[in-house]
């Protein structure tokens, strides 16, 4: 959720350092004949509107090799089909990254759910440089990758490809984010099992809260072991119940409520957002961060109509149902949260975390003093790898519950 963060013809296939066997062609049978992948930003927009009769959730469109893997691996971009707002299939884009060295059997996959990006397309993960002025854009990818594992993400719906950006809808991304693992199992050369872990931040850990309360019923051929969580933008009531008592977060309260509207025509925006927050919309298409930038430092009830929010209202019963990412899969979890976090405050991400543990979820909750919601993110990637190596060797998971808040 951080905005300063940060046909498949013969011929085509070629662009991939890695060969598509005969047991990965079925993946391929809706593609248009005649067609080489695109390169530049073609390869995203020039995909249908459409996804074919017949089309199945993970399946690949096409792929185009990156040119930024870290040393010692490659990486790609991918178009895949998912299940968008409402269930309708849709094209997605996402990213995969495989070791160089082949494995002995199986590879280990884990599965990076990312943080707020923004919401044009040209914000999308895939879209930009994996190492950017902010460093390397997917926590610990060197060191999952030097430890065998196949690391596979999502841009989530309508970021970085055609229609709207579902914006925090929980169940939308989450899906995407499956069908994402799902896409891994046949990518050529991938070589990855049912079984995987997920982690993600901010954004992303609502995604990856979601993703282990849906993956035994929208994706059963799945094996998920463990979830690791970075300040995740978990519950939006919480979120919208502090966004309304501080100067800046302005722009997420805007972002949040544009997104949850995707999908629902019958609600407006004007119930939710004052005039001042209407006209704040243009930001949104003005650059990846311009929405944090114009609301930094004012109060967000200015941008806020207080009236949609109340209990019974349309609005209230979209963002509590938007929350309702429990019960999760019995996996374990592993926390990590600055006590200086302002955009996800540490009292949220305890309530979560012991919402878990009343549940009997295994949860390693680790609080870190002094530090906020960016400077959270070096201490998770430093312990995610043997965290996640741990839960594909089967080995008891450290058990913490949050004190009260």
């Amino acid at each position: 959720m951080e905005f300063s963060s940060r046909k498949v013809l013969a011929t085509a296939l070629l662009l991939l350092s890695v060969n598509f066997t005969a047991t990965h062609v079925s993946a391929q049978s809706f593609l248009p004949a005649n067609r080489d992948v695109p390169q530049g930003s073609a390869f995203w927009d020039e995909i249908p509107t459409q996804v074919p009769d017949g089309a199945k959730p993970g399946e690949i469109y096409w792929a185009k090799q990156r040119l930024d893997a870290p040393k010692g691996s490659k990486g790609w971009d991918v178009i895949y089909v998912a299940a968008g707002v409402g269930e309708k299939l849709t094209y997605v884009s996402g990213e995969i990254y495989l070791p160089d060295q082949a494995p002995a059997g199986q590879r280990k996959l884990v599965l990076w759910n990312h943080e707020t990006a923004g919401m044009e397309d040209s914000c999308a993960p895939s879209r930009r440089s994996l190492v950017d002025k902010w460093g390397v854009r997917i926590p610990a990818i060197e060191d999952l990758l030097k430890k065998g594992f196949a690391v596979v993400t999502s841009d989530y719906q309508g970021l970085g490809t055609p229609g709207a950006t579902a914006y925090l809808n929980g169940t939308a991304q989450a899906q995407a984010s499956l069908d994402a693992v799902r896409f891994a199992q046949t990518f050529p050369g991938a070589n990855v099992g049912p079984k995987f872990t997920a982690y993600g931040w901010s954004q992303g850990g609502q995604t990856s809260l979601w993703l282990a309360h849906l993956q035994e019923s929208y994706a059963p051929e799945l094996q998920l072991l463990g979830v690791g969580e970075i300040a995740p933008a978990s519950r939006h009531w919480d979120l919208t119940e502090y966004d309304l008592t501080t100067t800046i977060t302005g722009g997420y309260y805007i972002s949040r409520m544009v997104g949850l509207h995707v999908g629902h025509p019958e609600l407006k925006l004007r119930d939710v957002l004052s005039v001042d927050g209407l006209e704040m919309l243009e930001n949104l298409s003005a650059g990846c961060w311009t929405i944090a930038d114009k609301t930094q430092g004012k109060p967000t009830t200015l941008f806020a109509n207080q009236e949609g929010l109340k209990p019974g209202k349309p609005w209230r019963e979209l963002l509590e149902k938007n929350d309702a990412f429990l019960p999760v899969k019995n996996v374990p979890f592993v926390f990590f949260q600055g006590d200086k976090d302002d955009a996800v405050p540490v009292q949220l991400t305890r309530k979560v975390a012991a919402d878990l543990c009343q549940q009997g979820v295994p949860v390693d909750y680790r609080e870190s003093q002094g530090l906020d919601h960016e400077t959270i993110v070096p201490i998770a990637a430093a312990a995610l790898p043997a965290w996640f190596e741990d839960r594909f060797e089967g080995s008891p998971a450290q058990k913490a519950c949050p004190k009260p808040n």
